[in-house]
C-alpha cells in the first residue's frame, strides 16, 4: 500500500497525511505491507481544489517520483482520500510504473461528482 504524499501546505495546515492514516489502518487490519514514503512529491504545486478540471492533469505533470533506489513492488494499492479528476491518481501511477511496478490499484474513499 502507498498512500498519495500530501501537498506541503496540506500537511502543515492538518499535521498529518490523511491517505497515509487511512492505508496504515488498512495495512495493518489486512496485512498488507505499507510504505509511506514510496513516492514523494517532487515540488510544490498548486492545491488541485483549486483548479478546474481541465489544468488538473497538468498541475501534476511531473509533480512525483519514487525515491532513488527504492524497490517498488510489482502489484501496488495506492490509497488516496478523494478521487475527483484522476490526475493524481494518474501522476502518481506513472511515477511508480517508471520505477517498475506493473499494476497499481487506486483505492479512494470518497468520489466526487461534477
Amino acid at each position: 500500500m502507498v498512500p498519495v504524499p500530501a501537498h506541503p501546505w496540506k500537511y502543515f495546515r492538518r499535521g498529518f497525511n490523511l491517505p497515509a492514516l487511512i492505508a496504515s489502518r488498512l495495512s495493518r487490519r489486512s496485512g498488507l505491507p505499507f510504505d509511506p514514503l514510496a513516492l514523494s512529491r517532487t515540488r510544490e504545486r498548486i492545491p488541485q481544489a483549486r483548479l478546474p478540471g481541465s489544468l488538473r492533469h497538468e498541475n501534476v505533470e511531473g509533480a512525483f517520483r519514487v525515491p532513488r533506489r527504492r524497490k517498488v513492488p510489482s502489484t501496488i494499492l495506492l490509497l488516496d482520500d478523494v478521487y475527483t479528476s484522476g490526475a493524481t491518481a494518474e501522476a502518481c501511477a506513472r511515477a511508480l510504473k517508471c520505477a517498475g511496478a506493473d499494476s497499481i490499484v487506486v483505492v479512494t474513499v470518497a468520489r466526487t461528482v461534477s
